[in-house]
């Protein structure tokens, strides 16, 4: 019977922490770009400010800090990349609700085409 447990490993917390601070900056990173773009269209504060609502205080982020957190989510893909032990297939990781898998992929699973740079992928 498989180890179904196996996700639980001491040995695996070092890629789960990197794992779960890539999501976490993905998620900053997903939510500056969407907090540039409400700032960008009048509209969204003109009707805000017609429906008697506000819009949160949203910090500015310049582009050079967008960039600069594009670079380090890059830095950590490549990090979490070569922590993984093999290429192509998912690995069981705990990210704190239960197994979840990371993964990445140097080839097209259904056409088996090599693509240009690995792709990471976490299921969570």
């Amino acid at each position: 019977m498989e180890n179904l447990i196996q996700y639980l490993d001491d040995a695996l917390v070092p890629l789960e922490q990197k794992v779960i601070a890539y999501l976490n900056l993905e998620k900053d990173i997903r939510q500056a770009e969407v907090d540039m773009l409400t700032k960008k269209h009048g509209p969204v504060e003109e009707a805000a400010e017609n429906t008697a609502t506000t819009l949160k205080e949203v910090p500015d982020v310049s582009p050079e800090q967008m960039q600069e957190l594009v670079r380090q989510l890059d830095r950590l893909r490549g990090e979490i990349i070569a922590m993984l032990p093999e290429q192509n297939k998912f690995i069981e990781v705990n990210l704190g609700y239960g197994p979840s898998m990371v993964g990445y992929f140097t080839a097209d699973p259904e056409t088996h085409v090599p693509l240009p740079e690995p792709i990471l992928r976490v299921v969570h």
